[in-house]
């Protein structure tokens, strides 16, 4: 029989030919190409989850496929965004619905192209809009011509603002074809040394600006989402045939955010690959929070997960003791998706959740 290590490190030996194998499924590779091409017809979050086959692409791909039916659930999740700390995504427990509503997060959207909208005919010179309150403006136009790679640094947006005084004169010239192309179209756009201070009342352009933002936002969505759903697909697939290897993809993909033991507590996956490798027995989850954690803490060092080699011995340990105990007790499914309070006790969970939620 195939041992858990073996089959871990067929996988992971070339993720990249692994990930092009999963995505390149008939099922999977149909999704994935509906989302492709419908997400840059959403305009705001109505949009998104009126299409139920691309919202549930989405929840899939940031582990939330259990919760797609639960639609006045996730709609309050990305309503409030995650900007302010008191959002509701921010006061959930689960750091899933943080990253979802910050991959989709239509209520910051809404908020900056609104802004844009309201103050760009005003901007009369470079060094306005330049200057604007906490540069949105000028922000916003980058992300719309997608030029955040070269307008990172302070130097680049002085190099930028430069080339804005001079407009379509300027000699300021980019190696990548396609950057440089978006930045003629950016100059074009915001002509302030040929068109002096009519630059921004031209309200057809102003307008392009902000549907080119719009595509930017949701090029970007799709990136990020595409590449999230199809490693979610990977697990779930190796997991099909040995559930061991699926907690091992899944803790290496989630150890490099691994803190303390109250993330991993917090995690049924994870904790059950902490105390696989620790030799621990479950019921260990039914001890005082903070006795547990004392536990997991003596015994690990987590700053370990952020060394590859460290991390590799720790998952050579989890597969030996998991293939000798002749596997984990739950299916993967209900293992990486089921509530929390599978994998601790519910004294346990509910002190978590006070944590979490800061009590409320």
């Amino acid at each position: 029989m195939t041992t858990t290590m073996t089959s871990y490190q067929a996988v992971t030996r070339n993720l990249t030919q692994s990930l092009a194998r999963t995505a390149a499924k008939p099922g999977v590779a149909s999704d994935t190409a509906y989302f492709e091409k419908n997400i840059g017809k959403v305009k705001n979050l109505d949009d998104f989850m009126k299409d139920d086959r691309l919202y549930r692409y989405a929840t899939e791909a940031f582990g939330l496929g259990d919760m797609a039916y639960a639609k006045a659930l996730m709609r309050k999740v990305l309503e409030g965004g995650v900007s302010s700390p008191s959002s509701f995504a921010n006061r959930m427990s689960d750091q899933r619905y943080r990253d979802f509503a910050a991959a989709f997060d239509f209520a910051a959207e809404k908020t900056e192209t609104s802004y844009f909208e309201a103050n760009i005919s005003k901007v009369k010179t470079v060094t306005g809009f330049v200057a604007d309150s906490a540069e949105r403006m000028f922000d916003y136009a980058i992300e719309a011509f997608g030029l955040e790679s070269v307008a990172d640094t302070p130097q680049e947006k002085a190099a930028i603002t430069a080339a804005l005084h001079l407009g379509e004169e300027t000699q300021l010239r980019f190696s990548d074809p396609k950057i440089d192309k978006a930045f003629r179209d950016f100059l074009k756009a915001f002509d302030f040394a040929g068109k002096n201070v009519n630059a921004t009342s031209d309200k057809a352009m102003m307008q392009a600006t902000v549907e080119r933002h719009n595509a930017a936002e949701r090029a970007t969505q799709a990136k990020v989402t595409v590449e999230k759903y199809t490693r979610q697909r990977l697990e779930r697939d190796e997991g099909a045939s040995n559930e061991n290897v699926r907690l091992a993809l899944y803790f290496e993909r989630k150890a490099p955010q691994i803190k303390d033991a109250y993330q991993v507590m917090a995690d049924p996956a994870l904790l059950k690959v902490v105390q696989t490798a620790l030799g621990l027995p479950k019921e260990v989850g039914g001890i005082d929070i903070d006795k547990q954690a004392a536990i997991y803490s003596k015994r690990i060092d987590f700053k370990d997960f952020q060394d590859p080699a460290k991390l590799k011995t720790f998952l050579t340990r989890f597969a030996a003791l998991a293939d000798s105990a002749g596997g984990a007790s739950a299916s993967p499914v209900s293992l990486l998706f089921q509530p929390a309070s599978a994998g601790v006790g519910q004294d346990v969970l509910a002190s978590l959740q006070k944590l979490r939620l800061g009590g409320l």
